[in-house]
C-alpha cells in the first residue's frame, strides 16, 4: 500500500475510495441545499418519492446501469495501477440517523486528505451526515498501517429543526466537494449550500500551523461545491465555469491557462473531473467538447465512459472518488 498523503490535485494517483449506489436506501427529504442546487424536475421528483427506495421506482435495468458506472469508474483505477476500496452500504439503523435516507454514492465529501492528514468532514445536509460510518472500517485498516498518517474530524453540528427554507444550522460545515490541496495552498469554496465560514475556519486552525494557507472561495448558490465548476488538470492549466465566481477566479489561478465550460456543461458534471497524473485527466465522453479543448491544450485525456445516471444525482466522477494517496514513489 501507498502511504496516505495527497499533497496536490494531480500527483499521481496510488489509491483511492469510489462510491456505491444501494438501491435500497430510502430517499430522504429535500433539504435545502438540494432545493437550490437541484433543477425543479428532480426536487418535484424526490419530494414525491420520499421514504421509497429507487428500487420501488426505477427498473432493473436502470439500477444495473447505474451500478455499472461506478464499478466501470472503479475498474477504469484498477486499469491504471490504482489501489480501489469501495465502502459499505449503511445499516438500517445507520439510515435513520438524523434523518431517514442516505447512500455513500459520493465518497469526496464525508473525507479530505490534505498531506498525511484524513480528515473526517461535516455535511450541511441532514441525510448526508451518516454516510462516513461506510468508510470507517477500512479507514481504520488503513490509518494502523501507516504510522505517519494522522485523523483528525471537525466538531459535528448541533441538532437544529429540518427546514428546507433554510441553511442547516450554524455547522461547522466543511465537505470534501470544496476542498482543493494545492501544495500548501488549499482552496475552499462556499456557496452557502455546503462548506460554510465556520467550517473553513476550523481548516484553517487545524492546518495554519504546518504552514497551510486556506482560501475561502466565494460561490453564486446554484452550485453545491467548487468542483461542480472548476477541475485543476497541471500546474498553469485548469477548467472552470466563470460566472460561478461572483469575487472572480481564485488569486492562486492568476496567469494560468482556463479551459471555458458553459453553465451547461457545468451542470453535467463537465468540470467534475480527476487526475491520475499532472495532465492527465480522467472525463466521461459525454464531454466531447471539453475532451477536445482539453487535447488542444496538450492534456492526455482518458475517457471512454458514461457517467450520466450517476450525475443526474448532482455529483459527477470527483464527487465519486476520494484520493488516499497520490504520492510520486511508494
Amino acid at each position: 500500500m501507498a502511504r496516505l498523503e495527497v499533497p496536490d490535485e494531480f500527483s499521481p494517483l496510488r489509491e483511492v475510495f469510489v462510491g456505491i449506489f444501494d438501491p435500497d436506501a430510502p430517499i430522504a427529504p429535500v433539504s435545502y441545499s438540494l432545493r437550490k442546487y437541484l433543477s425543479a424536475e428532480a426536487v418535484e421528483l424526490t419530494q414525491e418519492n420520499v421514504g421509497r427506495s429507487f428500487r420501488d421506482i426505477d427498473p432493473p435495468e436502470r439500477i444495473a446501469a447505474t451500478r455499472k458506472q461506478l464499478d466501470d469508474l472503479a475498474d477504469l483505477y484498477r486499469a491504471h495501477g490504482v489501489v480501489v476500496h469501495r465502502p459499505r452500504k449503511l445499516t438500517a439503523l445507520e439510515t435513520e440517523f438524523v434523518v431517514p435516507g442516505g447512500d455513500p454514492m459520493f465518497a469526496r465529501d464525508p473525507l479530505v486528505v490534505i498531506g498525511h492528514r484524513v480528515i473526517e468532514t461535516s455535511l450541511m445536509m441532514p441525510a448526508r451526515r451518516k454516510e462516513i460510518f461506510a468508510y470507517r472500517d477500512i479507514l481504520r485498516e488503513r490509518i494502523a498501517e501507516d504510522p505517519a498518517a494522522a485523523y483528525f474530524a471537525i466538531p459535528g453540528p448541533a441538532p437544529s429543526t429540518f427546514d428546507p427554507a433554510g441553511p442547516e444550522g450554524t455547522g461547522p460545515f466543511l465537505e470534501g466537494g470544496d476542498v482543493f490541496v494545492l501544495g500548501t495552498d488549499i482552496l475552499v469554496g462556499n456557496s452557502g449550500l455546503a462548506s460554510n465560514r465556520d467550517g473553513i475556519e476550523w481548516l484553517t486552525h487545524l492546518l495554519r500551523p504546518h504552514g497551510y494557507r486556506v482560501h475561502e472561495v466565494r460561490l453564486t448558490d446554484q452550485w453545491l461545491h467548487l468542483d461542480c465548476v472548476l477541475a485543476v488538470v497541471r500546474p498553469g492549466l485548469a477548467l472552470c465555469h466563470r460566472p460561478a465566481f461572483p469575487g472572480g477566479l481564485p488569486g492562486l489561478l492568476a496567469g494560468w491557462e482556463i479551459i471555458d465550460a458553459t453553465e451547461d456543461e457545468a451542470h453535467a458534471m463537465g468540470c467534475n473531473t480527476v487526475c491520475l497524473a499532472p495532465n492527465k485527466v480522467v472525463i466521461p465522453r459525454r464531454h466531447d467538447r471539453l475532451i477536445g479543448r482539453l487535447a488542444e491544450h496538450g492534456a492526455e485525456v482518458v475517457t471512454g465512459f458514461d457517467f450520466d445516471l450517476i450525475s443526474e444525482f448532482g455529483g459527477g466522477v470527483r464527487c465519486a472518488t476520494l484520493p488516499l494517496s497520490r504520492v510520486g514513489h511508494l
